[in-house]
C-alpha cells in the first residue's frame, strides 16, 4: 500500500511540476512571458528557433518540453497498468499538453504552440519508454 501510494504522489508531483512550470513561467528557468499568441503550424516555432535566434534558445525550448513531460509519461506507465503500450501514452500525454495549451490560449502573455503540443508527446512517450525499459532490465 505504501508503494502504490509513493507511486501516485510521485505521479502527481509530475502534474503538478508540469503545470507550475507551464502556467506560470518563470523568466529565471528560461520559460519567459511573451507577447502572447498562437501557433497552429507544425515545427514553425521549432525552424525559427533555429534560424532567427540563439542555438543555446533552440536548444532550451526543445529539450525543455521534451525534458519536462518526461516524469509524466515515467510515472503515468507505472501508475496506470492500462497504458500498456506507446500509443496509449502518447495520446495520453498529447491529451494532457493540448489541454494545457487550450488554457494558455486564455491566459495573458501566454503563447499557444502545436510545438509544445508535439515536443511534450514525445516526451510522455520516452519516459514511458525509460520505465518499460528499466523494468524490463529489471525483469530480466
Amino acid at each position: 500500500m505504501l508503494k502504490r501510494n509513493s507511486i501516485n504522489v510521485l505521479f502527481l508531483v509530475s502534474i503538478l511540476l508540469v503545470l507550475r512550470l507551464t502556467m506560470f513561467p518563470e523568466s529565471s528557468l528560461g520559460i519567459g512571458e511573451g507577447k502572447g499568441g498562437i501557433n497552429l503550424v507544425p515545427f514553425y516555432t521549432m525552424r525559427d528557433l533555429l534560424f532567427h535566434h540563439s542555438f543555446s534558445d533552440f536548444i532550451l525550448n526543445n529539450i525543455g518540453n521534451i525534458i519536462l513531460f518526461l516524469p509524466f509519461g515515467f510515472f503515468l506507465a507505472m501508475r496506470f497498468r492500462k497504458i500498456d503500450n506507446l500509443p496509449k501514452s502518447f495520446l495520453v500525454g498529447m491529451f494532457f499538453s493540448v489541454l494545457i495549451e487550450i488554457v494558455q490560449l486564455f491566459m495573458p502573455n501566454r503563447w499557444t504552440d502545436i510545438d509544445d503540443v508535439l515536443l511534450n508527446t514525445l516526451g510522455t512517450g520516452i519516459g514511458y519508454s525509460l520505465f518499460k525499459t528499466l523494468n524490463y532490465i529489471k525483469e530480466v
